[in-house]
């Protein structure tokens, strides 16, 4: 699955040696060259055109990059080894914050080659990393971020900030002064309002089932005359919200 030619995918290498990182880089360079579209235009970096297929953000150590994180990153190479606190720590505390990035380790050393994968990591690579197979990973890792396309939320959380992707929520309530955003097992409680909930998902498919209430559109299993079914969970629709709500199921379908 290739990635459509609108959209550019971000990706952020962490690693502490130099010539390391730029092999890294170099090597998504020749893979986005290779893969360019039908059209052949080629792809190219934050340097090129002013559509570029992706960006590479490069950080020297696991502390840099979990500074201030923003979720901002569609796929990451990590190098397991680095000084300060290593990838597979940076990897942890990555998860508690992010679950939706492409993770893909990188290793000098091959015993490493089976840890990682309590992190949701798709796989490492041995370096110095060699081409056939840094490509042969690279289409997983574009395969993935194609399926995983949606918008990141931040949500205020206690005193921390925790980032959820748009696909993990099944519904969005508002109750009184707090919206909630209902996930598979959890429900993220945010001192918000409906109106702003839904600005932040505007580019994905929610459509509102009354007013105190969106649904996504992916989990949307049945609708009935005056409710809906999203997952596993019967939600009231209001009279003037069945219409649209249906029409917004007919395009999302039909698109």
């Amino acid at each position: 699955m290739q990635m459509k030619g609108d959209e550019m995918i971000r990706i952020a290498i962490v690693d502490d040696d130099d010539t390391d990182a730029a092999r890294t880089s170099e090597m998504i360079a020749q893979y986005y060259a290779e893969h360019a579209d039908a059209e052949g235009s080629a792809a190219h970096t934050r340097t090129g055109d002013s559509a570029p297929a992706y960006i590479i953000t490069r950080f020297a150590d696991g502390e840099s990059f979990l500074d201030d994180y923003k979720a901002e990153f569609d796929a990451m190479f990590l190098d397991v080894e680095m000084p300060g606190i290593d990838g597979l720590e940076t990897a942890h505390r990555l998860r508690e914050i992010d679950s939706h990035v492409v993770l893909v380790f990188t290793t000098k050393m091959a015993q490493y080659a089976a840890v990682g994968y309590d992190v949701d990591a798709i796989g490492y690579l041995v370096k110095p990393l060699e081409y056939f197979s840094f490509a042969l990973k690279m289409r997983k890792v574009e395969d993935l971020v194609a399926k995983r396309q949606g918008v990141t939320i931040p949500l205020t959380v206690g005193t921390g900030t925790q980032y959820l992707s748009s696909h993990d929520v099944r519904y969005v309530e508002v109750l009184g002064h707090e919206v909630i955003y209902h996930t598979e097992k959890v429900a993220y409680k945010v001192w918000s309002s409906l109106k702003e909930a839904a600005a932040l998902l505007e580019p994905v498919h929610f459509a509102t089932a009354s007013r105190y209430c969106l649904v996504n559109l992916e989990w949307v299993k049945a609708v009935t005359n005056d409710s809906v079914v999203v997952d596993r969970q019967t939600l009231p629709v209001s009279r003037s919200k069945r219409k649209p709500l249906m029409q917004a199921l007919a395009e999302y379908y039909g698109g």
